[in-house]
């Protein structure tokens, strides 16, 4: 199951003002209230994305996404961003987050595409985020902002952020929060990152404690690898359609097919999945 720092909740419940009741209201699909998420370092998504699903309902702020990322640095991102902040430049720095992300949100992928410019940062969506989508990506992108804004030591200005949506009815505000310039209707989320910028050397670069936040990552990895790997065997049928799904190309298909290539009507693939409480 992929699992999502519980900063984000905190950081929307504090944007919000929210008390522990309001709070609980929001988690209440979920299996943690607001005590929970200020004592643990991870929630699974399921749970995080109905807590994002009330807010939206409870409280349409159209830039509360702006304003929750505009205040996450980069120890919002707990070790990982740490590790970020003491590598010896950006461009490690990027590396890192590319191997380790899964640690903080395992629902993101980060690949780094070299361009003629430098680098693009492509961070894949692994889940449907459905109309999170665009709360979500504003988070994280503003976030990565405020990471290369700390090591370059000023404002963002000559890179390029892709957004996978179509302009939204706040899109006038991403001016005044976005240093660099943007364009909607991408792909993938993504950021170009000039050469110069990645090339910075970090005014934060400790040798020792970028080791040592390498070694804890690795262990956080591992740990979490362990733990899907043994969930993927208490859920045999939920891990080949997962496969299935993910090794084809567009248009994802149906229930119909999954069952066929497994040789299964139907009708039995989904009393599998439901029995798995997928």
């Amino acid at each position: 199951m992929h699992h999502v720092s519980t900063i984000y909740a905190r950081f929307i419940c504090r944007e919000l003002g929210l008390s522990a009741e309001a709070a609980d209201k929001l988690l209440s699909d979920s299996a943690l209230n607001y005590q929970a998420i200020f004592q643990q370092g991870l929630m699974p998504y399921p749970d995080f994305f109905s807590f994002l699903k009330r807010m939206r309902a409870d409280y349409p702020d159209e830039d509360l996404g702006l304003r929750v990322g505009s205040k996450l640095t980069a120890p919002s991102l707990g070790e990982l961003g740490n590790a970020m902040l003491c590598s010896p430049s950006m461009m490690e720095a990027l590396k890192l987050s590319a191997d380790f992300a899964h640690v903080h949100a395992a629902y993101y992928r980060l690949e780094l595409v070299t361009t003629a410019r430098g680098i693009k940062v492509l961070l894949i969506e692994l889940a449907d985020l459905g109309d999170t989508q665009t709360f979500q990506t504003e988070v994280m992108m503003l976030m990565i902002q405020n990471l290369l804004e700390a090591v370059i030591g000023t404002e963002f200005q000559n890179g390029h952020f892709y957004f996978p949506y179509a302009a939204p009815s706040h899109a006038e505000q991403y001016k005044r929060y976005f240093h660099s310039s943007f364009e909607f209707d991408a792909e993938h989320s993504a950021i170009e990152i000039p050469l110069q910028v990645l090339q910075t050397s970090s005014p934060f670069h400790d040798p020792e404690a970028w080791i040592a936040y390498q070694l804890k990552l690795e262990k956080q990895l591992n740990k979490l690898n362990k733990e899907a790997r043994q969930q993927n065997s208490q859920q045999p049928y939920t891990n080949k359609v997962l496969s299935f799904l993910t090794s084809g190309s567009l248009p994802i298909p149906g229930i119909e097919d999954a069952a066929a290539h497994m040789a299964m009507t139907s009708r039995t693939l989904s009393r599998h999945l439901k029995n798995e409480g997928s």
